[in-house]
């Protein structure tokens, strides 16, 4: 794949290219309007001057100046204008001796088109540039026209040197613009370039952060990135302490089986269960911290009711409790950015709790963004004293994990009340 860097150069190369040859292309054909324009000026000030010093009853061997040479390409015709039988050619110049620039058979046009270049094929085949020039003569003013032609090869010269000189030029100045551009995007990306690396340096382990010191553009993402991290730095530290507490936790049960089995022949059923009692619940903590989903792309919220009422449910039949043992007043609109699976786990668990170290009814109910679970037992001088166990300490991994957490207090119900809320952000 394509740099970043090259990609832009490409980009900005063909903009400056795309606009250059628009810009190039107006530009000449403005100049060789005006050139054009230049010419029908020159031919139409030929023309005057011509008919300023033409009689009107010409001679036969009159002639005037560049006019006299035949096949010079300096031509011009007198033209009788109108619907008459004296419409037609009137008088010529003395270049053409034998060759009539309209031709026998093309028709005067009945009005003049002043002001518009022409090409016609002369004597030779020649290739001229013409020009109709209205011409007060005569006894009726406006009734003659002068067509007036000269080569058309200096104006084709000018034009193509022209446009050549557009070319070099526009392609010197694309040139320029594309060093310059990319002079520019290479400035622009050095803290990208800073960036990869950094990142570079991340994963050969030489860095455990990436510097902050970036453009405002990138801090948003510099910052989550090393939220990440830390994140992750957190999770894998978790886990290794879980695992060295579970292994610390283990040993010494099986060391004391190992004990009693190494003194005697024969190890009591007694002392084998009392031993797995100790184990199992360690197992159990650890195969749920391992169940837990954590926050993935994409996580949709989860409906709380619909949980709710399944861990509800199962409480009701664990602990054999009444229908009004269990209240909930949770709006079903109320969600939670919480996996379906987590979600249940911590409802679960603190209803458990609530109900076993608690007092009933308990009372399930919204807050805010999250919900609280009231117990009637224990008094309020409980609310500063946070539940402990296992399956609690189970509810904190998966809220820590979430960015949540609970809050204890005293329970208008007269018992404690655990709120499940997302954590404030402490501020930088």
């Amino acid at each position: 794949m394509r740099s970043l860097r090259l990609q832009l150069t490409l980009t900005v190369a063909l903009v400056i290219g795309a606009t250059l040859l628009l810009a190039g292309s107006w530009l000449g054909a403005r100049l060789h309007q005006g050139m054009e324009q230049s010419a029908v000026a020159r031919l139409t000030e030929s023309a005057e001057h011509v008919a300023a010093f033409l009689p009107f009853e010409l001679p036969d061997n009159w002639s005037q100046g560049e006019f006299a040479q035949p096949y010079s390409g300096h031509y011009w015709e007198l033209i009788q204008l109108g619907d008459g039988e004296d419409a037609g050619r009137f008088a010529a110049s003395a270049s053409l001796t034998d060759y009539e620039l309209l031709g026998a058979d093309v028709a005067v046009p009945p009005t003049v088109v002043v002001g518009q270049l022409a090409r016609l094929t002369g004597p030779l085949e020649q290739q001229l540039v013409a020009v109709w020039v209205p011409l007060p003569v005569g006894p009726e003013p406006g009734r003659f026209a002068m067509l007036i032609a000269v080569p058309a090869q200096p104006l084709d010269q000018q034009t193509a040197a022209l446009r050549s000189a557009l070319w070099r030029g526009g392609i010197v100045i694309w040139l320029l613009c594309v060093l310059a551009g990319g002079a520019a995007i290479a400035a622009a990306s050095r803290p990208i370039r800073a960036l990869q690396r950094q990142l570079l340096s991340l994963q050969r382990g030489q860095r455990q952060r990436l510097g902050e010191a970036v453009p405002s553009e990138f801090s948003g993402l510099v910052r989550s990135f090393n939220a990440v991290l830390t994140a992750h730095e957190q999770t894998v530290a978790r886990h290794r302490d879980a695992v060295a507490q579970l292994a610390h936790e283990l040993k010494t049960p099986l060391a004391t089986l190992r004990q009693a089995a190494e003194a005697g022949s024969q190890v009591s059923s007694e002392e084998v269960l009392m031993r797995v009692e100790r184990m199992m619940p360690l197992i159990e903590q650890e195969i749920g911290r391992a169940r837990i989903h954590g926050p993935s792309p994409g996580l949709q919220p989860v409906t709380l009711v619909k949980q709710l009422q399944r861990a509800i449910q199962v409480c009701r039949v664990d602990h054999e409790l009444g229908p009004d043992a269990i209240r909930q007043d949770v709006p079903a609109t109320l969600t939670v950015p919480l996996e379906a699976r987590d979600l249940y786990t911590v409802i679960w668990n603190l209803l458990d709790n609530a109900i076993r170290h608690g007092g009933l009814p308990v009372l399930i109910s919204a807050t805010g963004d999250g919900f609280a679970i009231h117990d009637s037992g224990g008094g309020a001088q409980l609310a500063a004293i946070r539940p402990q166990g296992i399956g609690l300490s189970l509810v904190e991994t998966i809220l820590d994990a979430y960015g949540w957490t609970t809050t204890i207090s005293a329970s208008p119900e007269g018992g404690r009340c655990v709120t499940v809320h997302p954590q404030v952000a402490t501020p930088n």
